[in-house]
């Protein structure tokens, strides 16, 4: 295990609430920064927590590993891995529900060690809820409130006061929502994570009836930022899938060992390589623990099925199955690890000699590399260890999760909030998303950039 580099960060003190205000946005993590987001919304003395993630480069540098280990949740508030739930104070009595958007560990890695500081339940869609039950065994802890799954686009009643509502949308993970709360004194929207994709692989296109029904009507809108300086309109998973057969099919590969990294959590993404990999009559294989947790969860809430995949999931039966392959060409590997991680499967298959690499076989990232100096060391020195093999690369196979410019004009365009809070971008995404949103029509005091801790009075 890494020291913890970051155990210097600045810790945020526990704010005093804003004098008369009935309804607060307070940000825990993930603003003017990418990752560990997480919001709290207090109306009087209600409050609902929406995500609780991690930042994934602080984590893997401190754990030196892309799977959740045995950590305190106080160690990562400390490193800067996690939300400080801390600058609640004596609030966190007052915590009647914490809300998810989706399921990566970006939004929702933390939950094990931090929600049970609070005596709620943990609300999320049925996929995502049974992520987070997965990630409570790993972690052999029991939740102390009940995991509730609703379906998208359903409407419940969290407290007195606060009424969510799941609202459909696309992004590179099934089951991802929006969440609305309608309270007496407003309605507050958190999108984060987003994208209009007209044509998914798989579940329906966002719920823009409901979008366009909102139109004026919300009063804070806290938004996805990633790719905001991105002058283009995300394209489709439509576009990422025709890649891979371009690939795939379209490249020489009689006699070549092909492996493919990519997101474990991109159901519609692994089903679009198991197509492929039948197209071109090799047996799909999947290896790594991360892998079968998230093909596992999507087969126990019927999204997706796997029974024609052999999936490996335990690190300890990786190196013997492999072993035993004499034919690698008549197989398809899928292995975790598309950001270099050193103790993942892709880098354990090149490091130990797994599968003896050489001339002209294919090792494919559908994937974009996380540009955060931790992960580009892993990935440099992972691409450097594949191309001493002579192995043809073939690098960002991919399409985005995240809306870009102009998906960021069509939704302000279409739900016309009264105010908005940028999120989940570096400093210049959210000076670019700003212009954008002055270009649009808003005034700079309807545009709020803030910090971790920094309390927002809506009403």
């Amino acid at each position: 295990m890494l020291v913890p580099v970051h155990s210097k960060v600045p810790r945020t003190p526990p704010s005093e609430r804003i004098k008369g205000a009935r309804l607060e946005i307070i940000p825990l993590g993930g603003y003017s920064e990418v990752g560990r987001n997480s919001v709290a919304v207090r109306v009087d003395d209600e409050i609902v927590i929406l995500d609780l993630g991690l930042m994934m480069d602080r984590y893997i540098e401190y754990t030196d590993s892309d799977e959740l280990v045995e950590v305190s949740g106080r160690t990562l508030i400390e490193i800067g891995a996690a939300p400080d739930v801390e600058i609640l104070g004596a609030d966190r009595k007052n915590v009647r529900g914490i809300l998810l958007t989706h399921g990566h560990l970006d939004h929702i890695g933390a939950v094990p060690y931090l929600a049970n500081r609070f005596d709620c339940d943990v609300h999320a869609t049925p996929f995502t809820i049974e992520l987070v039950r997965r990630m409570f065994d790993d972690e052999k802890r029991l939740s102390r409130g009940k995991l509730v799954s609703h379906d998208v686009n359903d409407r419940f009643q969290i407290s007195e006061k606060i009424e969510a509502e799941f609202i459909y949308i696309t992004h590179s993970v099934p089951h991802s929502v929006m969440i609305l709360l309608h309270t007496p004194y407003g309605r507050i929207m958190y999108a984060n994570d987003f994208k209009f994709d007209n044509n998914p692989t798989l579940g329906p296109k966002p719920n823009y009836a409901r979008l366009r029904e909102l139109e004026g009507k919300v009063d804070y809108l806290i938004l996805d930022t990633l790719y905001a300086e991105s002058e283009i309109k995300t394209p489709s998973e439509k576009i990422a899938e025709e890649m891979l057969k371009d690939v795939l099919l379209g490249t020489q590969s009689r006699g070549s060992t092909i492996i493919v990294s990519t997101f474990s959590s991109h159901i519609a993404r692994l089903r679009a390589i198991v197509n492929v990999a039948k197209m071109m009559k090799r047996k799909p294989v999947f290896l790594g623990r991360s892998l079968r947790k998230y093909t596992e969860a999507a087969e126990a809430v019927g999204i997706a099925d796997f029974s024609d995949v052999e999936i490996v999931g335990f690190g300890n039966k990786v190196k013997p199955y492999l072993k035993k392959i004499t034919d690698p060409d008549k197989y398809l590997f899928v292995a975790t690890g598309h950001q270099g991680e050193p103790k993942a499967t892709l880098s354990r298959i090149v490091n130990q000699g797994l599968l003896p690499l050489a001339d002209n076989d294919i090792v494919v990232f559908s994937s974009k590399t996380i540009p955060v100096p931790v992960t580009l060391e892993n990935k440099k020195r992972l691409d450097d260890a594949l191309k001493a093999r002579h192995v043809r690369l073939f690098s960002d196979i991919h399409v985005s999760g995240h809306g870009a410019r102009e998906d960021h004009r069509d939704f302000l365009n279409m739900l016309k909030p009264k105010n908005i809070i940028p999120t989940h971008g570096v400093p210049a995404a959210l000076a670019a998303f700003k212009n954008l949103a002055e270009e649009v029509g808003y005034t700079p005091d309807k545009i709020r950039i803030v910090v971790n801790g920094e309390r927002v009075k809506v009403a």
